[in-house]
């Protein structure tokens, strides 16, 4: 029911939390006077009056969220590009539709439906290629001329970059988080990691997707390239804080399995799943 999602949701915010922090403390270790750590702003709707129940709450669950923001019954979203916002996650996928159509990185949190254990030392961010990191250029390739036109389209692109997609931004944050612990000579002790888990084929639609990132200047850790093989094992596997994805199917795929899932509403694949 909704008490065990709240409770679930709860669960994340704990989880998602103590990564956060404990990069932020890795990071004030080599930089002290440093400021470029992660900040999370709680961003609700509700009324002020209800703020020192949230106080309790946060304080109650040990997590560390300073900066609140509370409107009173209207939308958050016309706030987050005054937070500088890199990242908006919510439950409520009305106000995600909101925050991409305004440009900013978002997508809806969805709770794995089976407990599994994340690491408290090390950040890990797993991210689906096209209509996430990239443009849903070649999914609409895809869906309208179906997938052997995809592969020969792929194949005649390979040395022209995809345009970006709502989360290459985040990807790029975390990147330049990296660099800090690279250039202190920790990249093997590195509290971030990053995933690119794609339904693509290496082979035949690969080289684009890693000229694209090194055209950009990123990288990600490690590259899974399935080949249409369902992304719940592999999840499973390398248990990341959160999953993005723009497909619901694979979203639900890796709830089942443990995986913490956040839906991206962007491009042509919210069509498909809207008509059916």
């Amino acid at each position: 029911g909704q008490g065990k999602k709240k409770k679930r949701l709860i669960g994340i915010m704990i989880m998602f939390s103590n990564a956060l922090e404990h990069v932020n403390a890795r990071l004030l270790e080599l930089y002290p006077d440093d400021e470029e750590r992660f900040d999370i702003v709680l961003m609700t709707n509700n009324h002020a009056q209800v703020g020192v129940r949230l106080i309790n709450s946060i304080n109650h669950y040990g997590l560390t969220i300073e900066r609140f923001c509370m409107t009173g019954g209207k939308s958050p979203i016309g706030y987050l590009t005054a937070y500088l916002t890199n990242l908006y996650l919510s439950a409520d996928s009305e106000k995600v539709q909101e925050a991409i159509e305004a440009g900013i990185a978002s997508a809806t949190m969805f709770a794995a439906n089976k407990d599994v254990a994340y690491s408290d030392t090390q950040l890990r961010v797993a991210f689906d290629g096209d209509a996430v990191l990239f443009s849903d250029e070649s999914e609409q390739i895809v869906k309208e001329q179906g997938l052997d036109r995809f592969f020969e389209h792929e194949q005649l692109n390979e040395n022209k970059p995809l345009a970006q997609g709502p989360l290459k931004g985040f990807l790029e944050d975390l990147g330049k988080l990296q660099k800090k612990f690279y250039a202190k000579n920790e990249r093997l002790n590195c509290p971030i990691r990053t995933f690119l888990v794609t339904a693509r084929s290496a082979a035949s639609s690969g080289a684009r997707v890693l000229k694209t990132l090194r055209s950009w200047g990123l990288e990600v850790d490690e590259a899974l390239f399935l080949a249409g093989a369902p992304k719940g094992p592999i999840l499973v596997k390398i248990r990341p804080h959160i999953f993005f994805d723009d497909q619901m199917f694979h979203i639900e795929g890796a709830q089942k399995l443990g995986t913490i899932a956040a839906h991206v509403p962007y491009g042509i694949a919210q069509k498909y799943h809207k008509s059916t």
